[in-house]
């Protein structure tokens, strides 16, 4: 499992990285997923790396931290369709009247996130 946690770390590394680099970019890639089976799609993408997490866990550098984004991310898979698409998009919309500033610095801490968690299954 500690492969499938390192492809989703990857990917959220990527997607922080296209943030910072262009913030613009970010928001054009979220919003494709504006539609009722996007929702649906990221609801699986969470439950899935929750899973993913929680299993890898136990061999990781961090088995405690993992466990708890494992739970999290399951959580938040499941909560995210009772969310509703017209949720989703105002606060989409709220994201792009940020500052770019605002926005780089929290594509630099999904960079982050997605670091520290290859970090952690890479052992």
């Amino acid at each position: 499992m500690g492969f499938v946690v390192s492809g989703f770390a990857l990917a959220i590394l990527v997607v922080g990285a296209m943030g910072v680099a262009s913030p613009a970019a970010l928001t054009s890639f979220v919003r494709r997923w504006q539609t009722a089976s996007g929702i649906w799609a990221a609801a699986g993408f969470r439950i899935a790396f929750g899973v993913a997490a929680w299993t890898a866990a136990p061999a990781s550098r961090t088995p405690g931290v993992l466990q708890v984004l494992g739970v999290v991310s399951i959580v938040s898979g499941i909560a995210l369709p009772l969310l509703g698409l017209s949720r989703f998009v105002a606060i989409l919309s709220w994201w792009e009247r940020r500052s770019v500033r605002f926005k780089r610095v929290w594509a630099g801490v999904a960079c982050a996130f997605g670091g520290f968690l290859l970090w952690s299954v890479i052992v």
